[in-house]
């Protein structure tokens, strides 16, 4: 992942919009979330970023149905 591709402000704005679509359906949609740059490795300070949980959410899912964390069930 690209940090620009969330926190510039173009970005900052197209996620508000889409985020704010799930403000009834997602319980504390917009508390903050840390999430892994590179999901191939560990949380660090270095490969880690702040964002909102409905945003961790769409990050992790799309990795899930991509088989991107697959070697986290190992």
């Amino acid at each position: 992942l690209d940090e620009r591709d969330f926190k510039s402000d173009v970005a900052k704005a197209k996620w508000r919009e889409f985020m704010n679509k799930y403000e009834n359906k997602v319980k504390d949609y917009n508390f903050g979330s840390l999430l892994r740059i590179d999901c191939t490795g560990d949380y660090s300070e270095e490969n880690t970023m702040f964002v909102m949980r409905t945003q961790f959410y769409c990050i992790e899912i799309a990795r899930n149905k991509q088989g991107l964390n697959d070697a986290l069930k190992q």
